[in-house]
């Protein structure tokens, strides 16, 4: 019985993650636009001076070839050309730290050949911004919020998820991130559901959800709103995952010439 040929594959790829193998070769984990999450043996790459010499640094952004049977074996990573390598995220600690939450976001969400133009234009979206030195932590919160939303877990923040009546200003709510909803005061008078949240998150939130992505870099986020916003979305993305977000700790690391944020300190679920 003949085997099966190898396909070969060619598209738009970010690099996730590497690892040696062997004394040459490297492992790389790749996004691609065509088939989503690849992970791909790249022959003799630690020595190569030419073919993929500077390319399979993380979160460069490349056009890559590769040959694959099937989704249990590992590709074979033939070619790789830059398109950038986002340099701003290398110079500075922050935009890296920044990056480096995304990148540990994509490796839970992103499945094996499973494509998302959504979430791979939106990840290209999150490290142009950041390559721009735009404000890091604005930038993380409205991938995130967008991110969770291709995913599949997308919070309703336009009514209470109990009562199903919608927000309203004369009202506090607070997030329960278990059931992904508001809870209205009414709804919750003994305040043991979920974390509060201000108004301006609930409206910087409905916003960022439902905003096209050419339009996301208008939303601006600060103060207070950036830091409740951040605090929610840690911890829903905690639950989505059943894990923790290990590299969340960049941002208090990024902060230590300020008080560190109660909610980095012991996040609650």
């Amino acid at each position: 019985m003949p085997r099966p040929q190898a396909s070969q594959m060619e598209s738009g790829a970010i690099v996730l993650d590497t690892t040696d193998h062997g004394e040459s070769d490297l492992i790389v984990t790749l996004f691609c636009q065509e088939s989503g999450r690849v992970t791909a043996i790249a022959k003799g790459a630690k020595r190569s001076k030419k073919r993929f010499v500077n390319k399979l640094e993380f979160f460069t952004y490349l056009q890559v070839n590769y040959q694959q049977k099937n989704e249990q074996v590992l590709a074979f990573l033939s070619e790789a050309e830059i398109y950038t390598c986002f340099p701003s995220l290398r110079q500075n600690l922050n935009l890296y730290g920044i990056a480096t939450i995304i990148r540990e976001f994509l490796l839970l969400g992103v499945k094996d050949g499973e494509p998302d133009n959504n979430i791979f234009r939106l990840t290209l979206w999150a490290f142009h911004r950041l390559d721009n030195k735009e404000e890091p932590r604005q930038v993380l919160a409205l991938f995130l919020i967008q991110f969770f939303g291709y995913l599949g877990y997308r919070p309703d923040f336009h009514s209470c998820g109990n009562c199903n009546q919608t927000v309203q200003t004369t009202k506090s709510y607070r997030f329960n991130s278990s059931s992904g909803q508001l809870i209205c005061s009414s709804c919750n008078q003994n305040n043991r559901c979920g974390r509060p949240l201000s108004q301006g998150t609930i409206k910087i939130v409905q916003t960022a959800q439902d905003q096209p992505l050419d339009r996301l870099h208008r939303l601006k986020i600060s103060g207070s709103i950036l830091k409740e916003s951040l605090q929610l979305l840690h911890n829903f993305g905690r639950h989505i995952f059943q894990r923790e977000i290990t590299s969340w700790h960049v941002l208090a690391e990024n902060k230590k010439t300020s008080s560190e944020p109660s909610y980095l300190k012991n996040p609650e679920q």
